[in-house]
């Protein structure tokens, strides 16, 4: 059996893996688990060598391939398009290609994309697709829709028995982002924890703060004037997760950059579709929720404020946490 396991999501990716050794019942020397990640020290041709081995003993053998380089994207392999072509073996495709037409039924052969999508264009790619189905079975565990969570989280909360308040609710989902990786990794850590009924303290102690989210937090509850969560947020980060200014602006101004596009376009008579393509927005709805009422003249200028925060510490005149802390508070006072 060949097997192609790729995408963002870590923890169920793994317990896929895991699940697919485990019914193999290979053990021991059986599980080879070769470093696939570079050109350097890595041969196809070896580890192919390796599936078509015949134990002696009848044991089956799992041969596992972690982050096949010639299945990344270019910028994933850490090289660019014109150095993969020109580097990458000519042989490999047909070397999988031989393989896949007549794979040894003794040996369990697994790619591991563990974090990235397989490039379709790569000629490794074209090839095992060629054959899913028939010899190769390819599992992609992408990133759950905003529904799709959701229904994750209650599925899981409920089948486990646990209730937690709205506030704990929230915070949760605030946390984990947009990832089923980080929610099914909270449910470890409550499974530890042992008590069924949970409160917001409880998920903050024991979710690890995630920069991207929090930084969201602060800037949704700063748009929409919400003076004591922005200050809450604002201390979470820069108290508790010890994140300073280059952590927090980049983020907070390509948020504020984005929704001054979804406005200006909704204010120009666009249609929903239109934003999206415009705009680069998922949920246009959402984004306009998100602008708090205000105009787009509202973002460009607080833009603009940002843009001068930035100026003045590339040429020192500003201490960078204290003028953005000032950004947030001025804003806040003047609604």
């Amino acid at each position: 059996m060949i097997t192609v396991l790729e995408g963002r999501e870590s923890y169920q990716l793994n317990a896929r893996k895991k699940a697919l050794i485990q019914k193999s019942g290979a053990v021991g020397e059986n599980i080879i688990v070769l470093d696939a990640s570079s050109r350097t020290g890595f041969s196809l041709a070896g580890a192919l060598n390796q599936c078509a081995t015949v134990s002696l003993f009848g044991d089956r053998r799992v041969v596992l391939l972690s982050n096949p380089y010639f299945l990344k994207s270019p910028t994933g392999s850490g090289g660019n398009k014109s150095s993969k072509k020109k580097d990458a073996p000519a042989d490999n495709a047909q070397l999988l290609d031989q393989y896949c037409a007549n794979p040894n039924p003794d040996c369990d052969l697994i790619f591991l994309c563990d974090g990235f999508a397989c490039d379709k264009r790569t000629r490794e790619y074209k090839v095992l697709s060629s054959y899913s189905g028939k010899t190769v079975t390819m599992i992609s565990f992408s990133t759950p829709s905003p529904k799709e969570l959701e229904q994750l989280i209650d599925r899981e909360l409920n089948r486990k028995g646990y209730h937690l308040s709205n506030d704990a609710l929230r915070e949760l989902k605030l946390r984990i982002g947009d990832s089923s990786t980080e929610f099914y990794r909270t449910m470890e850590k409550l499974d530890l924890y042992g008590e069924k009924e949970i409160d917001r303290a409880v998920i903050a102690g024991l979710v690890s703060f995630n920069p991207e989210v929090n930084v969201w937090k602060l800037s949704d509850a700063f748009i929409k004037g919400k003076a004591r969560e922005t200050i809450e947020c604002w201390k979470e980060m820069t108290e508790h997760a010890s994140m300073d200014v280059y952590g927090i602006m980049p983020t907070l101004s390509y948020r504020l950059k984005k929704l001054f596009n979804v406005r200006r376009c909704y204010e120009a008579g666009l249609s929903n579709e239109e934003i999206r393509k415009r705009a680069g927005s998922n949920y246009p709805d959402r984004d306009l929720d998100s602008c708090g009422g205000h105009s787009s003249g509202w973002f460009l200028k607080r833009l603009a404020e940002l843009a001068d925060i930035d100026q003045g510490m590339k040429n020192g005149s500003l201490d960078g946490m204290q003028a953005l802390e000032l950004f947030l508070l001025r804003n806040l006072s003047h609604g």
